[in-house]
């Protein structure tokens, strides 16, 4: 449920121009390889499965995608 609405919240700010739909495509990405996982599949298998379906996304991308951690800086600007 709460990815659910995490989703919804993300498909808003694309449509009212808050954040790139990049965004959403990367927590569908992200739910979608969770649903794998949760399911039984193999890393290497959802990974292919994943590339598969979303055209032009590459394994280096994908693994971006996973298990990058922004690091946002919480300080006022200069």
């Amino acid at each position: 449920m709460a990815e659910d609405l995490k989703l919804d919240l993300i498909k808003l700010f694309v449509k009212h121009g808050i954040t790139p739909a990049t965004t959403l495509r990367n927590e569908q990405i992200k739910n979608h390889y969770r649903e794998l996982k949760n399911s039984g599949v193999k890393c290497k298998e959802a990974f292919q499965v994943l590339i598969d379906k979303y055209d032009g996304l590459t394994k280096s991308n994908l693994n971006k995608i996973l298990y990058y951690q922004s690091r946002k800086i919480n300080y006022p600007p200069k």
